[in-house]
């Protein structure tokens, strides 16, 4: 009798021990975004004439201010995350150059992400971001109002030159960029990840087409053709990591 109980035990254990185990719910986490802006790889010097362009023309920056908006996550599962936020960047605004998106995503495999550099035409409407950003960023209702998507401003060749790399969209055409890191894979493991998106300010000045600061001049608001090429140059302004942060 005691051995059948003790063959009833083992048997019960053993039993227990193969149970599939259950599945964990995957955790919803914070995901903090961090701005990095670069020439050549390297951190960017403001106010500095030390860089030159692909057709070897010398020039500095001292503005940046952008935005990105309509930020998607796509998971392994073929499902898609969207985030709602519209969020500005000023080089000169340390508080901006992070950012914790205002939606919570799972922990889980990601086959890449997606944004828009700029906003799309239902977002871009004059006085619907708020005062300060009117003052800021507001683009000239007598060309289709709206935002700019971005400000890029500097001197070129000589202190007395300078130019203003400004975007948006012109007369009711729509230059924003779509910037697709689909086929980029991560996984978000914690709630202590963060990616970091780098600018690279180059490439706005090439690929397909080198920027001449001579020919486009001093101002391109009111140009289709400057609009069109910082378009297409912006295919590979961007690229990201998906780094561990330590607060």
């Amino acid at each position: 009798m005691k051995r059948l109980i003790f063959f009833a035990i083992i048997f019960g254990l053993t039993f227990l021990s193969c149970s599939p185990e259950e599945e964990v719910e995957p955790q919803n986490v914070d995901l903090k975004i961090n701005f990095t802006q670069l020439v050549d790889g390297a951190p960017v010097q403001l106010d500095q004439m030390i860089y030159q362009n692909a057709l070897g023309q010398q020039f500095s920056i001292k503005t940046i201010k952008y935005f990105i908006s309509q930020v998607k996550l796509y998971k392994a599962d073929n499902s898609i995350i969207e985030i709602p936020d519209i969020h500005y960047v000023d080089i000169r605004t340390p508080e901006t150059l992070d950012y914790t998106f205002s939606v919570q995503v799972p922990e889980g495999d990601y086959t890449g992400f997606s944004f828009v550099y700029g906003l799309i035409p239902e977002e871009n409407i004059t006085g619907s971001l708020g005062l300060d950003l009117d003052r800021l960023m507001e683009w000239p209702v007598a060309m289709g109002g709206g935002y700019h998507y971005a400000k890029i401003e500097g001197q070129f060749i000589a202190e007395e030159n300078y130019f203003n790399f400004h975007s948006g969209a012109l007369d009711g055409v729509d230059y924003s960029i779509n910037v697709d890191f689909k086929n980029n894979p991560f996984s978000i493991t914690n709630n202590l990840q963060v990616i970091n998106l780098s600018m690279e300010m180059q490439n706005w000045f090439t690929n397909p087409t080198d920027w001449d600061f001579e020919y486009f001049g001093s101002g391109i608001m009111g140009n289709p053709e400057a609009q069109q090429v910082v378009h297409e140059n912006g295919h590979d302004v961007f690229s990201f990591q998906l780094l561990e942060r330590l607060e």
